[in-house]
């Protein structure tokens, strides 16, 4: 994974990102069946855990029952709305009395609804399984173009839920 090491400017815009500040005592937490994970080259003072998390696919430490972002490809999000749709709903229920859930795919916008060849999963489907995911379960979606990507995304949520919460200790 590669990490911007400071920001740069060009005519004024910002050209990268600030390399993101891991707070003391910060874990995330990785599931353990995660087959290819985020988190392989980790930036300076990133603790990540692995372990078998009930809900999600990455959570931080001490907070897996209220904080969850699950990751899915194209191919596991099509099976996440078409075969094991009853599962999924389960889950976004559980996800529904939770304080923060994302759900982060890893594809396009218009890769997820344009090239569904190899499925039988008609795009209004995935459509409204989306809708239905922010709207009635409060999941937060981002499209990921690359690993990379997803993976300062994750980061950052997690890092600001964290923050968030010891705010008020």
């Amino acid at each position: 994974m590669k990490w911007p090491k400071k920001v740069s400017k060009s005519r004024g815009k910002v050209t990268g990102l600030k390399p993101t500040k891991i707070p003391n005592d910060f874990v995330l937490l990785q599931d353990t069946r995660e087959q290819l994970p985020l988190f392989t080259r980790l930036p300076n003072g990133l603790v990540v855990k692995s372990c078998t998390l009930h809900d999600g696919d990455y959570s931080v430490l001490g907070m897996e029952d209220v904080f969850a972002i699950e990751r899915k490809g194209i191919s596991d999000f099509i099976g996440y709305v078409g075969k094991e749709r009853k599962r999924t709903v389960a889950k976004m229920e559980r996800f529904a009395e939770m304080e923060w859930v994302g759900l982060v795919i890893e594809a396009s916008e218009k890769d997820l609804f344009g090239n569904l060849d190899f499925t039988l999963v008609p795009a209004e489907v995935i459509r409204a399984a989306l809708i239905s995911f922010e709207v009635r379960y409060g999941v937060h979606i981002y499209y990921a173009a690359t690993k990379d990507d997803a993976a300062r995304w994750v980061l950052d949520r997690a890092i600001k839920f964290w923050v968030i919460k010891h705010e008020v200790e």
